[in-house]
């Protein structure tokens, strides 16, 4: 049992099932006063890690086929992190497996969150790659059906007609515009 600092206390009661990639948890939560419920929740033991590839003012996007959600999707890379891999490691290899490109410098972390803390613990770190390096001309197959250069007003449109559909590709893509636009704001505005 893990008692917390705010009151609440949760207790495992049961793993219902597990897999590689995640388990579903059936845990006992009692509540600071004194209420308690069954709470039904997915323990993902890895983090996933998603990266932005811009040059210029360009970016980098993959086409894939989601086939839980049936849908042809356009996303930046991403995938898993593996046991003792560091999270900027996981996010320069799947750069590189799925779309040919390495850094060439850094990655720059963007924002570390959790998509869907009301039901489970997954958590994503995003990263930005500036003026990658080709060392490769085909992605993985397996993964990636096609990746296109999209200008960035391409991909402000693709985001206002829905075309770019997780929040894992929303998120650091949106951080990133955001921060551009910012910073023009912020020229035009020193006299």
């Amino acid at each position: 049992m893990s008692d917390r600092d705010n009151g609440w206390k949760v207790e495992l009661v049961e793993t219902l099932t597990r897999n590689p990639w995640f388990g579903v948890l059936l845990q006992r939560v009692t509540q600071p006063d004194g209420s308690a419920a069954p709470y039904y929740s997915i323990d993902f033991p890895n983090r996933a890690v998603g990266v932005v590839v811009r040059r210029g003012d360009e970016f980098l996007l993959i086409r894939q086929y989601r086939f839980i959600v049936d849908e042809h999707v356009w996303a930046i890379p991403s995938g898993g992190v593996e046991n003792g891999e560091s999270v900027v490691d996981a996010a320069a290899r799947e750069m590189e497996e799925e779309t040919g490109y390495r850094p060439s410098t850094p990655l720059e972390h963007l924002v570390g969150y959790y998509p869907s803390y009301g039901s489970g613990n997954q958590r994503f770190e995003l990263f930005l790659a500036d003026d990658p390096v080709c060392v490769r001309e085909s992605p993985d197959t397996r993964e990636v059906i096609s990746m296109r250069w999209f200008r960035k007003a391409e991909v402000l449109a693709m985001i206002e007609r829905n075309g770019i559909v997780d929040g894992l590709s929303l998120t650091p893509l949106l951080l990133v515009l955001l921060r551009e636009a910012l910073a023009m704001n912020a020229m035009r505005a020193v006299p």
